[in-house]
């Protein structure tokens, strides 16, 4: 399963549910940071597409989840990868190397992201000058199926909706 959005849409918190329903929850901002050798728990904001967050690092991250799912996928664990996947080769890169992935696109309002964006205490990095900046490179989902996923709900029917979507 592929989760994907701007920050603060709530993937991270989908994950956490799929995770209590048993899946893997692989996150690109973990990887980043481990690949850069940063704590988890120590900041690394920068501005967009600067520091941890240039191109070069972006590619390595996005590899390096298909590698981990990969590998998480062949000791038979269900798998949820957890990236913006703002660019198309970003979407690509995963149908290629999962062409039966699910795909969801995590939404949330403007109001709603800004606020848990200023409210975050996580560790993502992305505030809301580099959610500015997503909005404007965000290229539209239109070269994979999806299924859309609103994330201001409760909790409980979040995941009701998400046990449909599994057909569960």
């Amino acid at each position: 399963m592929v989760l994907f959005g701007l920050s603060g849409s709530g993937k991270s918190f989908i994950g956490s549910i799929l995770r209590e329903l048993g899946y893997e929850h692989i996150r690109s901002d973990e990887i980043r940071k481990e690949l850069a050798r940063i704590p988890l728990t120590q900041s690394a904001k920068a501005p967009f597409g600067k520091g941890i967050y240039t191109q070069e690092m972006t590619k390595r991250v996005y590899e390096e989840l298909i590698r981990r799912a990969k590998r998480a996928l062949s000791e038979g664990k269900s798998v949820v990868l957890d990236a913006t996947f703002l660019r198309r080769w970003q979407r690509k890169l995963a149908k290629e190397h999962f062409p039966d992935a699910l795909f969801i696109l995590v939404k949330a309002s403007d109001e709603t992201i800004r606020k848990r964006l200023s409210e975050r205490k996580d560790i993502s990095d992305a505030d809301i000058s580099v959610y500015e900046k997503q909005k404007e490179i965000f290229e539209e989902p239109s070269d994979v199926e999806h299924v859309v996923l609103n994330t201001e709900k409760e909790r409980e029917e979040i995941k009701k909706e998400l046990l449909s979507i599994l057909g569960s």
